[in-house]
Order: structure tokens, then C-alpha cells, then sequence
């Protein structure tokens, strides 16, 4: 452990020099410029312009957001004299939280225009009141506290502990000169034990399905933390060192076991320790190609900050492959600040004010002038998101189903305003990507048109989707879009579908997709293409034959997942439907049904529009609640209900549509 007076000394004048910002004018930032390349047209935002935008903007939403979880806080029903804002347990859920909500309410009490009537507490209350009791809860039940949590365990020593701890940590640095000398120590051992786990583990790799690039990263962070609180301590060599291998491991491909590229003073293929992304920098998790997760380079390239703080240069580690990884990301960019999902969205939909901190860490220590103004559009979003109540919280009660949700956005709120200290003057150039990107490892391609973004997934997930390209987005990333399903009789499941062959052909500006698929084991062929177009038109042809005598009571293919949310900021909590010029209007969330048994014209909200040469059958079917923080109709282009009989080798059906998507005013 290092001595109190030394580590003091060190952190104390670091935090004299963040303070003297906050008047904003006539200071001097160190800027890292790390790697980048600016292309036209650009723009440069003067320093002035980017503190008063974070200033202004940024700071507020973080003072709202922190009202609104201190309405949250209470006492620990074991001793009133500890706080926490969840029930007392050890796991992710109950932990996490706590520690992401006192990293910003400790970034609110050192940093910035605190404003206590907008918060609702003074600087002096949110200290006593709410920071030391919550530290001192987390500390006294950690593993190496000396009390269980309301579940019987301590926290600690799991999974993600790392990643709670270092939240602890790192925010215990903020405010450590006002810390007591009891919750300087019971956060340094917090810190330490956690950090001593990794020192001299083997980082783990994995590509397919589940990847550990976001463990690596989350893990890394905790010795990066121990260094900042424990500077003098002799473990610092190993902390450095081991924070560097587990960065660097973060975000390998398998390309990078042969490359002879130097980062850090070493080839990369001396520091390889496995794959955790695709050669084609997509990334897998929870068995899709996971945009979400492809932003977990914010975790290492965050602590930048920890560097350019203390005045030290950060690793070139940390940001490793992190521009072709963001390179896709574009891609996959909608003008709400969202992001389309190829192979599907098991997370809640609408969480673009969470992309804000890794767009403002792309623009100032990546020198991205495109990712300033992606990130300008999170933040307009964000502060729609923020002003439809009045309790401050940014998402809405079912927004999301993940509990930090609202904690990790105050945290990360509070690491975009601080590393917009670091800024100098900003290059910003709009976000223009068009045309077609396939890759191939990740299985996947898009077309970005001027109406729409086409979307093929053909690995673990198949899926096809046309998706208008404005605000509301209209379109959901339902697991089965472009496909559906079919039930036999006798079966309450829907058939398994499994592809038998695929051939995905394209240039500069389109593709087309032709593959057969399986309902089931050799009972149900689909033979299906997509093939999206340089207009921005998207043409669906799905032929059904059956391999087998069955039956079936259900046949629901070319699926369309159709929004239809009450409070999300770009849609009305209604869709209008119409088909052959008849309109129904299907409010969000009351189950309606719509059935067209020769459809050949078919709108939504006179946007997305179908059109088929021969008449359809058709099913839309109005979503009777929310599932994964969305509510998804179901538009149904072949809809074939009640038992029907097929031979071997019958053509049960086979149709073709062309989609197109209409700009309209916003």
C-alpha cells in the first residue's frame, strides 16, 4: 500500500488542475492525438465551441439524470446509517448499479457548474449524505469487507467485479482528498484484491458466439484504477504491465497472430494470446454479430483519461484495431443516433443516448472528425429522451429491462464531459456511407441507400430486413424478418429452420441473396432471394415446397417486425395500415388484426410500402405488450392458417414483393 501523504499529494494536484477548468477560458489542455486521419469536408469546432456544448448540454443531462437516481437512494434495511439504491445482494444487478451511480454522483460533487437547485441537494449533502454512506456500503461488503449482503454472500471475486470495482475506485479518485481515511482504505482493498486477479492470468479468447473481448476490456480497467489510487505501491510494474496485456488481448484478430505491426514497443504477434474479433473487425456475442458490443472499445480507450489526467502517455494498445471495428459501426449508423441490427437486437432498442461517451472518445482520442458529429446526433436524441418527464431520468420505466441502465449512463455521461477537457479544437465532417459493405466472416451485408439500408444476415442468424433510413425507423429487428415461420399440426412450436445452402453475390451498390432454407428436418423448403438495389428498392421472392407429407395449421413467412411504441421520441404509439388504399389505424399495444386475402398494395404510415403483382395473403397482427423494451407488430406477406394437407414435392406457395421506403418530412 502506498502512504496516505504521498498518495495524496499526487491526486490532490491533478485535481487542482481539473478544478481550475472550470471557468473554461485561458486554460491549457494537454490533447492526445493519437493515430486518425481527417477526410473532406471537414469542419473545425474551435475549443470555445466544444466546452460550451458540454457545458451547456452534456452537464445538464448528467445533473438530471443524478436527480433522478438520489430519488432512489435509501438506507440498508441492516443498518440505516449505509445507503444503496437497489435491494442488498451480491450479483451484477444489485452491485453494478451502486457503483456506476456513485461514480457520477462523485464526478457531480468535484467537477463542473453544480447547480443543487437542479440537482436537488447541495455539493456539501450529496457528500455526506449519499456518496460516503454508499461507499461505505460497498466496501463493508466486498469479500475483503467484513459483511455479507442482504442475500448472505459478499460481491466480489466474480465474473464482473472488476468492472463494479473499478467504477468504486475510479471515482474514489475523483473526490479522494475529501474522502475519509476509513473509505480511502476500504476502497483501496476493494480495488487491490481485484486488481491482483489479473496480474498474472492468461486474458481468455473466444470469437464464435461469445466473445471475451468485453470481459478483457472491462477487466483491464480495475489496473488501470489501482494505479491512479496507488501510485507509490511496489505492485504499480505489475499493474502497468498486465493493464496493457489485457487491453491489447481485447480486440485481437486472427490476422494479428502473424502481424509484425509494433504496438507499445513489441510485434503484435509477440503479444497475441487469441482472437476475440472477426479478421473482418465484427464482433459475436450472445450468438449474433453485436453492434452494441462492438462499442466495448470505449472500456479501454476510456481510460485514456486515467492517463492524460495524471500526465502520463497512454498505451498504444488502446486503441488496437479500434477504427476498423468503429469503420463498421458506421455502417450500421441510423439518423436517430440507433444503429440497424442484422442478426437481431436481444437488447432493448432504443439505446442511442448510450453511444454518446464512445462517439466524444472516437473524436477526441482518435481524432475522428466524423464520430463529432455522430456524436452530436446521440446527444439530440439523448435530450429528447430526457424531456418527456420530469423526473430526469433519460429512459422511460420499460424502456429498458437492463438495471444499469440508468447508472451507467450518469457514469458515462460523466467521462464524455471530462474528456472533453482533453479537446483542442475538433474536426467534424457528417457521417456519409453509402453503398454496399459485406463481411464475410461475420456473415453479413448491408446496402446503404438513400432511402433505406437493405440487410443480410446469413450466419447464425438469418435474417433480412429493408429498413427506412429516418427517424423513425419503423422497422424492428425481429429474429425471424424476411423469413417467419411455419407449425405443424399436432405441435405447439414453430419448425426449426436450418439453411442448406446460401450464395450472396454483389457490387459497389447492391447485392442479392439466393438461398434455400429448411422448415424442419426435410419437411419444408424455402427457396428465397433478396435483392436490394441501388434505388433503394428491396425485392423479397419466397417459393415454399414440401420435402415431406405433412400438414400444417400455421404458415407465416416474409415477415416484417413493424414498431408501434407509445413513448419512444420518433413514433406516435400508432401505425397506419393500408392495403389496397383501405386504411386501419392499429394503436400500440391493443392486439389488433388485420387480414387481407388479395393484397397486392400495402402501406405503413404511406413510408414503407409493398407491392405485389399477384394478390396476397396477408396478416398483420398488432403486438399486445412489449417484449425486450419494444413493442413489434408483425406484418405477415404469407399468412396460410387451418389444417392443410401437402404431398411430397407440392409448391405450397410463391410469391414475390418489391419494398420500397419514401422520405418524408420528420
Amino acid at each position: 500500500m502506498k502512504s496516505s501523504n504521498a498518495g495524496d499529494c499526487g491526486v490532490r494536484i491533478r485535481h487542482t488542475a481539473i478544478r481550475a477548468r472550470h471557468g473554461l477560458a485561458g486554460c491549457t489542455v494537454l490533447v492526445m492525438v493519437i493515430g486518425g486521419c481527417l477526410s473532406p469536408p471537414i469542419r473545425f469546432l474551435p475549443r470555445a465551441e466544444v466546452l460550451r456544448i458540454h457545458r451547456d448540454r452534456i452537464y445538464l443531462a448528467t445533473q438530471k439524470q443524478a436527480r433522478f437516481l438520489l430519488g432512489t437512494v435509501h438506507p440498508w434495511d441492516k443498518d440505516p446509517t449505509l445507503r444503496l439504491l437497489t435491494d442488498s445482494k451480491s450479483g451484477e444487478h444489485w452491485v453494478r448499479p451502486n457503483t456506476g451511480a456513485v461514480a457520477g454522483f462523485c464526478f457531480l460533487y468535484r467537477y463542473g457548474p453544480y447547480d443543487e437547485k437542479l440537482v436537488g441537494v447541495s455539493r456539501s449533502a450529496l457528500l455526506a449524505d449519499t456518496i460516503l454512506p454508499m461507499m461505505r456500503y460497498l466496501v463493508a461488503t466486498h469479500v475483503t469487507g467484513d459483511r455479507p449482503t442482504g442475500d448472505g454472500k459478499p460481491w466480489g471475486d466474480a465474473w464482473q467485479s472488476a468492472h463494479w470495482a473499478h467504477a468504486l475506485g475510479r471515482s474514489a479518485w475523483w473526490i479522494w482528498e475529501d474522502l475519509p481515511a476509513d473509505v480511502r482504505e476500504g476502497v483501496q482493498r476493494v480495488v487491490t484484491h481485484e486488481a491482483d486477479r489479473f496480474v498474472s492470468a492468461v486474458p481468455p479468447h473466444q470469437i464464435v458466439n461469445d466473445t471475451k473481448a468485453e470481459e478483457n476490456a472491462w477487466n483491464s480497467q480495475i489496473l488501470s484504477v489501482a494505479v491512479l489510487l496507488m501510485p507509490d505501491d511496489a505492485r504499480r510494474p505489475a499493474w502497468e504491465a498486465a493493464f496493457q496485456k489485457w487491453a491489447m488481448s481485447s480486440f485481437l484478430s486472427p490476422a494479428d497472430e502473424r502481424s509484425d505491426t509494433v504496438v507499445d514497443g513489441r510485434p503484435v504477434r509477440e503479444q497475441f494470446t487469441g482472437a476475440n474479433i472477426y479478421d473482418d473487425f465484427t464482433l459475436e456475442n450472445h450468438g449474433i454479430v453485436h453492434p452494441d458490443y462492438m462499442t466495448a472499445f470505449s472500456l479501454t480507450l476510456g481510460c485514456t483519461l486515467d492517463f492524460v489526467m495524471t500526465g502520463r502517455q497512454p498505451p498504444e494498445a488502446l486503441l488496437y484495431n479500434v477504427a476498423p471495428i468503429y469503420e463498421n459501426l458506421k455502417w450500421f449508423w441510423l439518423p436517430d443516433g440507433g444503429f440497424v441490427y442484422p442478426s437481431g437486437q436481444d437488447w432493448g432498442l432504443f439505446r442511442n443516448a448510450d453511444w454518446l461517451f464512445k462517439h466524444v472518445l472516437m473524436a477526441v482520442f482518435a481524432r475522428d472528425p466524423q464520430a463529432w458529429w455522430l456524436a452530436f446526433r446521440s446527444l439530440d436524441t439523448l435530450e429528447k429522451m430526457q424531456a418527456r418527464g420530469n423526473s430526469g431520468a433519460v429512459y422511460q420505466p420499460g424502456e429498458s429491462f437492463f438495471a444499469s441502465t440508468q447508472t451507467d449512463l450518469v457514469y458515462y455521461l460523466s467521462l464524455a464531459w471530462l474528456t472533453l477537457q482533453w479537446a483542442d479544437d475538433l474536426a467534424a465532417s457528417p457521417m456519409q456511407r453509402n453503398g454496399a459493405r459485406r463481411l464475410d466472416s461475420g456473415k453479413i451485408i448491408l446496402n446503404r441507400t438513400p432511402s433505406a439500408v437493405h440487410t443480410f444476415s446469413w450466419g447464425a442468424k438469418v435474417m433480412a430486413q429493408c429498413v427506412p433510413y429516418r427517424l423513425d425507423r419503423i422497422v424492428s429487428p425481429h429474429p425471424r424478418s424476411g423469413i417467419g415461420h411455419i407449425r405443424l399440426k399436432g405441435q405447439t412450436n414453430t419448425l426449426p429452420v436450418k439453411t442448406h445452402s446460401v450464395d450472396v453475390r454483389n457490387d459497389a451498390v447492391s447485392f442479392v441473396a439466393e438461398l434455400e432454407l429448411d422448415h424442419g428436418d426435410n419437411q419444408v423448403r424455402a427457396f428465397l432471394t433478396y435483392r436490394s438495389n441501388a434505388g433503394g428498392t428491396w425485392t423479397m421472392r419466397e417459393k415454399l415446397v414440401a420435402l415431406a407429407d405433412v400438414t400444417t395449421t400455421e404458415i407465416a413467412t416474409g415477415l416484417a417486425g413493424i414498431l408501434n411504441n407509445r413513448g419512444w421520441i420518433h413514433e406516435r404509439g400508432e401505425r397506419r395500415v393500408a392495403i389496397n388504399g383501405q386504411a386501419t389505424v392499429v394503436t400500440s399495444c391493443d392486439g389488433q388484426v388485420i387480414e387481407h386475402d388479395a393484397a397486392t398494395d400495402i402501406g405503413i404510415d404511406s413510408v414503407l410500402r409493398i407491392s405485389s403483382p399477384a394478390p396476397l395473403h396477408v396478416r398483420y397482427i398488432g403486438a399486445a405488450k412489449p417484449d425486450r423494451a419494444r413493442v413489434t407488430d408483425e406484418l405477415y406477406l404469407n399468412y396460410l392458417e387451418g389444417e392443410r394437407a401437402w404431398r411430397a414435392g407440392d409448391v405450397i406457395s410463391d410469391f414475390e414483393v418489391v419494398m420500397s421506403c419514401r422520405s418524408i418530412p420528420e
